[in-house]
């Protein structure tokens, strides 16, 4: 049997206005205490103003809902310059410090990550499609970091990286963001983690 889930379909006449709608309500519902998996697709169109088969229509199973939710939160990745090593990384840091301080985006992802275990399809999903994309592009970050004598090569970027969005990630995991500002927060992060890896002099 295969425990994929289903692919979403495209070329569906939908309307951008009901599945924000959709979104939103899954999104406050989280934010306000309620779990993953006590939400029903019911309950979520009702809370959303649409008819069962407006949800129906666009999502099977609460799975499929939950990851077009996650793609949501997430948005589009940034696209670093090239410029240098830790503005590139600023830029990274940036958006999921952002996504950290969001109160929605931060109930959903401390949702997804408790109920791992009854979702594991999702998360391995989640995973698989929204975080590991932002990861290999702090990667490549990193690895011209190393290209250009910037940092040292013998340093693991993978452990670079995790030291990196390690501190943002506690935060939101303890609900504690309420006087994180993503942009300085972001900028200290990276000069205390790369002046540890930075290369000597030659």
């Amino acid at each position: 049997m295969n425990e994929e889930l289903p692919t979403r379909r495209g070329g569906r006449q939908r309307d951008p206005a009901t599945d924000e709608a959709i979104i939103d309500a899954v999104l406050d519902m989280v934010a306000a205490g309620a779990t993953l998996t006590g939400l029903s697709l019911v309950t979520i169109a009702k809370q959303a103003g649409v008819s069962r088969n407006s949800v129906y229509r666009r999502w099977k199973t609460k799975d499929e809902l939950y990851l077009d939710v996650l793609e949501t939160i997430n948005e589009a990745r940034p696209s670093p310059t090239g410029t240098s090593t830790r503005d590139d990384l600023a830029v990274l840091l940036q958006a999921l410090a952002e996504r950290v301080v969001d109160k929605r985006a931060g109930s959903m992802l401390r949702a997804l990550n408790a109920e791992a275990v009854t979702f594991p399809r999702l998360h391995r999903r989640y995973f698989e499609e929204i975080v590991a994309p932002r990861r290999e592009a702090m990667n490549q970050v990193l690895r011209r970091g190393v290209e250009r004598g910037e940092i040292r090569s013998d340093v693991d970027p993978d452990l670079i990286s995790e030291l990196l969005v390690s501190p943002l990630l506690a935060r939101m995991a303890s609900s504690n963001t309420g006087q994180l500002d993503p942009v300085r927060a972001g900028r200290q992060i990276i000069d205390l983690v790369l002046d540890g890896a930075a290369a000597g002099p030659s």
